[in-house]
């Protein structure tokens, strides 16, 4: 099934594996909104949620106060930090249980992420009769998440609508690895 402007969509996006992409490949800052509207393309907004991880970082209530303007409903989480000072936080569980949960409203299921731990996630919500399709930069996307999906789109192709790249050092793109 293509996209229909009649399909229910719930988007999920994986902020943490986006933000670093963006930081770490391109210098700049993503912008939220746009990828937003790429992912719902015209089609019936059900939900969509930002998973966010708490680190106390100064900027950080900006940036949430922007997610929630924007239209995304947050989901929290505050960054472990274990002895030794190894650091963790991710949603990919997360993410999972609410895709599952939600995929009997939905009849496309967005994930902005390039994470391939995501591939079983796919694999099931698609034998639930789920279109999935995802959203990532090309150059950090699992291609085993590419290959699993019913579509994907490569945030690369239009760096200048995703990317915010005021204040940031602006680095040149990396081959693909």
């Amino acid at each position: 099934m293509l996209k229909h402007k009649d399909q229910r969509v719930g988007v999920f996006i994986d902020v943490q594996n986006m933000y670093y992409s963006a930081r770490n490949l391109y210098g700049a800052r993503v912008n939220f909104g746009s990828i937003l509207e790429q992912a719902v393309a015209g089609r019936k907004l059900i939900r969509a949620i930002a998973y966010v991880i708490k680190a106390e970082a100064p900027e950080e209530a900006k940036f949430f106060e922007a997610l929630d303007k924007q239209g995304f409903e947050l989901k929290m989480k505050d960054l472990q930090v274990f002895v030794g000072g190894a650091k963790k936080g991710d949603w990919d569980i997360g993410i999972a249980i609410d895709a599952i949960s939600m995929a009997p409203k939905l009849d496309a299921i967005v994930l902005v992420t390039g994470d391939g731990d995501f591939v079983p996630l796919v694999q099931f919500l698609q034998f639930l009769g789920q279109r999935v399709e995802v959203i990532a930069f090309g150059d950090t996307v699992s291609n085993k998440l590419v290959e699993q999906a019913d579509d994907y789109f490569d945030l690369t192709t239009q760096l200048n609508k995703f990317l915010f790249r005021s204040g940031l050092a602006t680095k040149t793109k990396p081959g693909k690895k």
